[in-house]
């Protein structure tokens, strides 16, 4: 090797060894600064993250949670404001309009226990009533009218099917107002039709007249001859054989009118001379002429609707439509809010209709008219209430004035 090339390779040399030498000795000379005052482990880093993500999965439940609350309370106050609109409702007076059948009041029947129905909404409801008594069918229209075009009244009761033609036009031309009818079927909306099964507790009231009689004849007397006082006398009729099969049952009379009890007590008196000892009188004011004629020749004698055994010692039965009940409950649908028109109908099952001489109907009639009943004889009142079970049960379906 000549001598420049061994300088050439010292100085490579040279240079490999300044750099090896200058590789280690840098670190040394300039070392890696200390953590800092903000320095984080690794290990504490990755557990502030972890509950983070936590807290950040239960902040969304919470605010999830808050969400639902907040749409609970809301419903709760709405609820609350409902419940608070329906107590205002409950503790504001109420008009309700009373159209009364022709007879008018002091009938001891029809129209008195209607009207009943209205006196007892009064005392329990907190309603006020008005109340007109026509004089003729002719005025039907008229008061219905009267009352409806008001707008002041949550409810116009209009007793008797012969409102039905005025009550029809009334009812079309005030679509908003709400009206019940007793006895007959109006097909509007707007109008419930209380319907009472009156040949049921017809079928009762024949028990006892047949289980009563010792002549073996028994009358009927009725306000007009129409298909709902027949319904009266089909049921009276099929009550008397079912309970006694060698009773005669007369053909039925018919006054012809609702207040003329002259000629109710006159038809009375011609079934007694064809040998009656027991009349059944559905007529109205009529009707009680025909009762009268019961007390003045001493035979037994029935009436109808309301309890009107007290009016006479013969009286001792009464065929019951409670009118007071279905009037009472229409009324009380008005004013909660919950009416609606269609037809409402019932019968000895139901309590819209039986008999005065009934375990769950004697105090009432006795509490309302201030007597005491003279109580029936064993075997009558057995019959009367099985009667009343078979009709209850359907083991007796009773026959009707409509077929």
């Amino acid at each position: 090797m000549s001598q420049s090339q061994k300088l050439v390779a010292f100085i490579i040399l040279g240079l490999v060894i300044g750099a090896g030498t200058g590789w280690v000795i840098y670190p040394m000379m300039n070392p890696i600064p200390p953590p800092g005052a903000d320095y984080v482990k690794k290990t504490q880093y990755d557990a502030v993250q972890a509950e983070l993500t936590t807290t950040k999965t239960s902040l969304t439940t919470a605010q999830t949670s808050l969400t639902a609350t907040q749409g609970q309370l809301t419903k709760a106050q709405a609820d609350l404001a409902a419940a608070q609109a329906q107590i205002t409702k409950l503790n504001s007076p109420k008009k309700i309009a009373l159209v009364l059948a022709t007879g008018g009041l002091g009938d001891k029947s029809f129209n008195d226990i209607s009207y009943a129905g209205l006196v007892q909404a009064k005392a329990e409801l907190g309603v006020t009533f008005d109340y007109v008594q026509p004089k003729a069918i002719a005025e039907y229209e008229g008061y219905q009218r009267d009352f409806a075009k008001t707008g002041n009244y949550a409810l116009i009761v209009c007793i008797g099917f012969d409102q039905a033609d005025a009550l029809t036009k009334v009812a079309t031309e005030y679509p908003d107002q709400k009206f019940a009818i007793v006895d007959m079927v109006v097909d509007k909306p707007n109008v419930a039709s209380l319907i009472f099964k009156a040949n049921e507790g017809s079928f009762l009231l024949g028990v006892v007249a047949g289980m009563q009689s010792t002549t073996g004849k028994v009358g009927f007397v009725g306000g007009m001859d129409i298909p709902l006082i027949r319904d009266f006398f089909v049921g009276y009729q099929a009550g008397a054989k079912w309970a006694n099969p060698t009773i005669t049952v007369l053909d039925p009379v018919f006054v012809g009118d609702w207040g003329d009890p002259t000629k109710g007590k006159e038809l009375a008196i011609s079934l007694v001379e064809q040998g009656a000892d027991s009349i059944y009188a559905a007529g109205g004011k009529s009707g009680l002429g025909a009762l009268q004629a019961a007390h003045e020749k001493g035979i037994h004698g029935y009436g109808v609707d309301a309890c009107q055994c007290y009016l006479y010692p013969e009286i001792t039965a009464s065929a019951t439509k409670r009118t007071d009940v279905a009037v009472y409950s229409m009324v009380t649908k008005a004013i909660l809010g919950t009416f609606k028109g269609g037809i409402y109908s019932g019968g000895v099952k139901e309590g819209w209709t039986g008999c005065c001489r009934l375990p769950e109907e004697i105090a009432f009639w006795e509490a309302m008219f201030n007597f005491k009943h003279t109580p029936l004889a064993a075997n009558v009142m057995d019959k009367l209430l099985q009667a009343q079970d078979k009709i209850v049960m359907g083991d007796i379906v009773v026959p009707n004035g409509f077929s």
